[in-house]
């Protein structure tokens, strides 16, 4: 009995000392946000840190506060966050810092509105439609059920698109209008001259744009511009095989 009372008035201490004011949070300060707003960052963390847990411990308490849950339920909520660091800055104040991910290009469906890829190739909130003069768009299958979703694989993406500037510095004269990848993993790049390049992902990136290069130099691209062309076809090693418009 004595042992029962005992860590009865000690758990009792315990719940009492976690309501000291000197240990409650009275502040969230937000930094990193540019596009999301602070005031909602605040809110999110306010609403985490409201209520009790087991209706004793408050989560209010700063040594007590769901510090790693109000991290992955962030990224979660707004897929426009890459990460989230939260942490106590003193005994009344928790300091977020929100890292935004940078659009690198758009995502667009067959139908409707396109999204923004990150450098990774994560699609994670939709586009303006302004955005399309300025973004190159890229097309096909996402992995995923809802945002943020996954655009190939972040190593393949990056170099995909590493791939696409070098060509459109190499043809500066050219505008690149879009990039899909079917299920086999072939490429269309299209021009806005309706021109296109056709390659395999699978094949290495400086590999397809060394062939590009060389393409460039051989007849009978050296008598004619590229938009007098319907399209290039690099996947076969070195052999090129096109078409001209018309015929």
């Amino acid at each position: 009995i004595a042992a029962v009372v005992l860590a009865v008035l000690l758990c009792a201490l315990l719940v009492g000392l976690s309501y000291i004011p000197a240990q409650q949070v009275t502040q969230v300060t937000v930094s990193g946000a540019k596009t999301l707003a602070s005031s909602t960052v605040q809110a999110f963390v306010q609403e985490h840190i409201a209520g009790r847990y087991g209706y004793l411990f408050p989560k209010r308490n700063i040594f007590l506060y769901p510090k790693d849950t109000i991290r992955d339920e962030l990224v979660h909520a707004y897929p426009l966050l890459a990460a989230a660091d939260v942490h106590a800055q003193d005994f009344h104040t928790i300091a977020v810092n929100v890292v935004e991910r940078e659009p690198r290009a758009l995502w667009c469906p067959t139908m409707g509105s396109c999204s923004f890829i990150d450098e990774r190739g994560v699609v994670y909130g939709p586009a303006p439609e302004f955005s399309a003069p300025i973004y190159v768009s890229y097309f096909g299958a996402l992995a995923g059920d809802k945002l943020p979703k996954q655009y190939l694989t972040p190593d393949k993406f990056a170099g995909l698109s590493a791939l696409v500037d070098a060509i459109a510095r190499k043809v500066a004269a050219e505008q690149i209008m879009g990039v899909s990848v079917d299920s086999n993993q072939d490429v269309r790049m299209q021009f806005a001259s309706e021109f296109s390049i056709l390659f395999s992902s699978k094949d290495q990136e400086g590999d397809i744009f060394e062939r590009f290069t060389l393409a460039l130099t051989a007849d009978p691209l050296t008598a004619h511009v590229l938009s007098d062309f319907e399209y290039l076809d690099l996947r076969f090693g070195d052999k090129l095989y096109y078409k001209l418009k018309n015929q």
